[in-house]
């Protein structure tokens, strides 16, 4: 079930904001219960400073979600470290960030997105196909192709 989000208030947000820090926190915790130690082959990959673009979804002041992306080429980008906060979720808050991230990374012209769930993260699996993200091979996540399931968009289609 869809809510309204009149009172949803997406912030870009630097390197060291807490309410992001908090949240992709939360992920990582999420990401070590799904697939355990392969988890923190990512850590490095993933530090807040790394990404263009951080952005926090905040629902009637409280921080909902948050994503980012990170430049791969001149074209491509990666959307990175989707989480919504579990009470939050199946209202929209996703579609809503992925939107924001891909209008930012557009902006600064790119055309494709690129990202990777775990393969165990069914729901994650089903937004971004609803979104538009067609599944491709895999593209050398740290994780290795076993536990990943890799997405792409083309922002014209």
């Amino acid at each position: 079930m869809k809510e309204d989000f009149a009172m949803l208030e997406l912030r870009f947000v630097d390197a060291e904001n807490r309410d992001f820090h908090d949240l992709t926190a939360a992920l990582d915790e999420y990401y070590f219960m799904l697939v355990g130690e392969v988890e923190k082959r990512y850590a490095k990959y993933n530090l807040p400073h790394l990404f263009n673009c951080r952005i926090v979804a905040y629902e009637d002041g409280r921080p909902a979600g948050c994503g980012a992306w990170k430049k791969i080429d001149e074209g491509t980008f990666e959307v990175k470290r989707i989480y919504i906060a579990p009470e939050f979720r199946r209202k929209g808050v996703a579609s809503a960030v992925i939107a924001a991230l891909e209008q930012d990374a557009a902006k600064h012209g790119f055309n494709k997105a690129i990202l990777e769930t775990a393969r165990t993260t069914e729901d994650s699996a089903a937004l971004y196909t609803k979104l538009g993200y067609r599944v491709i091979p895999y593209y050398g996540s740290p994780a290795g192709a076993e536990n990943c399931l890799c997405f792409e968009k083309n922002l014209g289609d």
